[in-house]
């Protein structure tokens, strides 16, 4: 992640600074410890703005509601401490004016509002973007004492400034860096070739001058061609630093991967707007942060079950090849019982004959038991161990099934492209039970589909969409397809009952085989059949079939 500079949020307020002067804050959110969204209206005209400290993500920005809705802002159902002092001391209140001071990445938002007798009150929000320590302040203009903040300074944290409720606020420790505006040339030569030896160029010019991040070096140097450190290079350097601060409304590009930006000074501009530039830009890194992290989530929980269940498996199949002796067992117990006439006076171990055989076995005995309580005891390990084998073969049946389940679970968390692909699947895996089952969410499912040789082909991402083709979509006489042995996308192809041509049941198994584990395997085993031969049992898991039927088509 680039986080703003100063120059950015520059031209942040000189573009904004006149709409936010006058707004009313009607309403004011905190969806999290590191998120502010002040919902501002002037002139019937309503805006969002959205403050967030996240080091991360740290930015300002009106929002749009496009880029809302991939910040996935979510209301909580207590407001927070700082949300409840906000609002007592801004809802309502009058922005007044909005100023940066020169070289620092703070934002200061001026209001006026009435106090419990109704008297004007001054007061200000600052915004402090400054990556780890970013926060927001709310103090009193008229002695500068601190009322809140977004998260606390103490002097453990900080020994140059503390931030907390009734200390004096005051702006970070300055920086000991030039200003290149007011440096010469010599100077700026100098600073450069004295540590050269030991750090990158533009580490150099960002750690010795202000408002000129490593980013914004790098990319005036591709821009204007520089690749040495020569005097001539140097000189050519200097004049479009220069030319770049002195610029009041730079412009701004975005890459096509939407998870970089840089300010560069050249003729093809893709943003104007600046404010346009930030809101898209975290937006879409927030999108694939909430992405990331709800398949990781997602992933972990998969994984913890199957890790579970493969441990459950074990032990049973540990079980049944215990349980597999069982039957010399019962061979002891004949043989006892056969030989029952010889054990009148026995001492343990005793070698008796094993008929079928006709040679002599080796028996353990209780030499406090007689002769049919051993055999009795034999029998009754027996019968145990064939017990246990019986439950853990059932178990083991089931134990499979739900490994299969899982292990398609975690190939459609991976295939996943969108976040509501991965929203429908935790709905699978953790069900908000305050829906009603009576709830019909199938309505808003959406299913890719594509057409092959005239017949429309329906590919299954999830189990929700899954069951929705089984359910919904197909008819008796439509084909369903699934890679062999394998998690998968189940295809659904609608046949309208017209048998299709081998071409159209190849590229339909192809299909089959894109969207599955499968895909990168040099030969794989699809099966097909008709829907009338598909049938969910009761009582399984969600995406679960079984079929009959069925043909094999192997795709290279």
């Amino acid at each position: 992640m680039i986080n703003v500079d100063s120059k950015i949020l520059d031209a942040f307020v000189n573009e904004n600074a006149e709409f936010l002067t006058g707004c009313r804050v009607q309403k004011i959110r905190q969806p999290t410890r590191k998120e502010i969204v002040l919902i501002l209206r002037k002139n019937s005209e309503s805006a969002k703005l959205y403050i967030n400290i996240n080091p991360n993500f740290a930015h300002i920005c009106l929002m749009s509601k496009e880029n809302e809705e991939k910040r996935r802002l979510q209301q909580p159902h207590h407001p927070p401490m700082f949300c409840m002092l906000l609002r007592k001391h801004m809802e309502g209140a009058r922005i007044i004016r909005v100023n940066k001071p020169e070289n620092e990445r703070i934002i200061e938002i001026y209001f006026e509002n009435y106090n419990e007798i109704g008297d004007i009150i001054d007061e200000c929000l600052a915004v402090e973007l400054m990556g780890k320590h970013s926060n927001i302040v709310l103090y009193n203009t008229d002695n500068n004492i601190i009322i809140g903040c977004a998260h606390n300074i103490g002097s453990e944290k900080s020994k140059e400034r503390e931030l907390s409720g009734g200390l004096p606020y005051i702006y970070p420790p300055k920086q000991n860096k030039n200003n290149l505006l007011l440096t010469k040339y010599a100077k700026f030569e100098k600073i450069i070739k004295q540590n050269l030896d030991k750090k990158s160029l533009k580490n150099i010019i960002n750690e010795n001058f202000l408002a000129l991040p490593q980013i914004i070096v790098e990319e005036i140097c591709k821009n204007e061609g520089i690749n040495d450190t020569s005097q001539l290079s140097l000189q050519k350097l200097y004049i479009a630093l220069h030319g770049f601060l002195e610029n009041r409304a730079p412009v701004y590009t975005m890459s096509a991967d939407k998870l970089h930006y840089s300010p560069v000074i050249r003729l093809d501009t893709v943003y104007k707007c600046v404010n346009s530039l930030i809101d898209d830009y975290y937006a879409n890194a927030a999108e694939i942060e909430n992405f990331k992290n709800l398949s990781n989530e997602l992933k972990n929980r998969v994984k913890k079950e199957t890790d579970r269940l493969e441990t459950a498996l074990k032990i049973r199949m540990q079980q049944i090849e215990k349980s597999k002796k069982s039957v010399d067992l019962r061979r002891k117990a004949d043989i006892i019982t056969a030989n029952i006439y010889k054990l009148k006076n026995f001492k343990s171990p005793v070698v008796l004959t094993d008929y079928n055989t006709g040679r002599d076995i080796e028996i353990e005995m209780d030499d406090s038991k007689t002769a049919a309580e051993n055999a009795a005891d034999y029998y009754k390990l027996y019968n145990k161990a064939k017990k246990t084998c019986e439950i853990a073969e059932k178990f083991i049946t089931e134990t499979k099934t739900n490994l299969e389940y899982y292990y398609e679970l975690l190939y459609s968390i991976e295939d996943a492209q969108s976040y509501q692909d991965l929203v429908d699947i935790k709905q699978e895996i953790m069900p908000d039970e305050s829906f009603s089952k009576k709830i019909n969410h199938n309505s808003d499912v959406k299913i890719y589909s594509e057409e092959i040789n005239g017949y429309r082909v329906y590919v299954g991402k999830n189990n929700k969409q899954n069951d929705y083709i089984y359910s919904k979509l197909s008819a008796p006489a439509d084909l369903w397809f699934h890679v062999l042995n394998a998690p998968g996308s189940h295809v659904l192809m609608k046949t309208d009952k017209k048998l299709p041509d081998n071409d159209t049941l190849l590229k339909a198994a192809m299909l089959a085989k894109k969207y599955s584990s499968a895909k990168n395997s040099s030969k794989t085993s699809v099966i097909y059949t008709q829907r009338k031969y598909i049938k969910r049992p009761l009582k399984t898991k969600s995406g679960f079939v079984v079929y009959k039927n069925e043909q094999e088509i192997v795709v290279e």
